[in-house]
């Protein structure tokens, strides 16, 4: 049985993904770009993953160990192998490891998004040209308009799922602090009752802060470029700056701020 997925190779949302499949007797035996392949089984699994390089990668089949090999992946950009191995031992599978790998799938991340916009690139000029062709032979209104809607649905359906795989680069981004080439919105943050200005350095985390002014009342203002949500930003603020301060956030949409709706 095939099935398709389109996910960051390698990360905990596919593990979760596939892990969830072999729960319900599908364990992985092969994965074709996004297509992956299972067998019924039934034997209760529990699936890992890992980076690695080819030269290992090779080796891997003729290792003994209580993991049993169900995919590998070679990617391109970066060049790295993903392993996919399985083991049925109960005592292994409550085995979590912390490969400590976010970066690299930032990397895969990213370029799987931008493969995903030149597919949509590549299929909007070519039905510009299809589209050119088809008014040059006078073809019918119905059929045109059948043919117009076919042809965004089949030239935007990538731009859909880049956008699934950038939220998971934004969510790498906020675990690896690498924010190169990436826009982040201004997420105004308003701070009541604050006896003194805001130690930025304890949130770092969330963004690259700037200080704006403040009043006679104890109302701090910051902007702070961050990809983080008006809500994590929040709860991520409470904690250092004590519960006797307000929290008012206005996103860079001007939405109304969080305790003001």
């Amino acid at each position: 049985m095939w099935r398709y997925q389109m996910t960051v190779k390698g990360s905990e949302q596919e593990l979760r993904w596939l892990n969830h499949q072999a729960q319900r007797g599908q364990l992985l035996r092969h994965i074709r770009g996004n297509w992956y392949q299972f067998q019924k089984t039934t034997t209760q699994y529990q699936v890992f993953s890992e980076y690695v390089s080819g030269a290992v990668a090779t080796e891997i089949d003729d290792q003994h160990t209580p993991f049993k090999l169900l995919a590998q992946l070679q990617l391109t950009k970066p060049a790295v192998q993903v392993i996919y191995t399985g083991t049925a031992q109960a005592g292994l599978q409550g085995t979590r490891v912390d490969h400590q790998d976010a970066p690299l799938q930032l990397k895969i991340a990213l370029a799987q998004r931008g493969h995903l916009l030149n597919v949509m690139n590549i299929r909007l000029v070519v039905g510009l040209i299809l589209a050119v062709i088809v008014i040059g032979l006078n073809v019918s209104d119905n059929v045109a308009s059948w043919g117009m809607f076919v042809w965004l649905i089949f030239t935007f359906y990538p731009a859909w799922q880049a956008s699934r795989i950038h939220k998971q680069a934004n969510a790498l981004r906020v675990i690896t602090q690498q924010y190169d080439d990436a826009w982040r919105p201004t997420m105004h943050v308003f701070l009541k009752n604050m006896p003194a200005e805001l130690d930025t350095e304890k949130v770092t985390s969330l963004g690259a802060w700037v200080y704006v002014g403040q009043d006679h009342h104890g109302m701090y203002w910051y902007d702070l470029k961050t990809l983080a949500s008006a809500m994590e930003i929040k709860q991520s603020l409470q904690p250092v700056v004590g519960d006797s301060v307000s929290i008012s956030i206005v996103s860079w949409l001007g939405l109304a701020p969080i305790g003001f709706i």
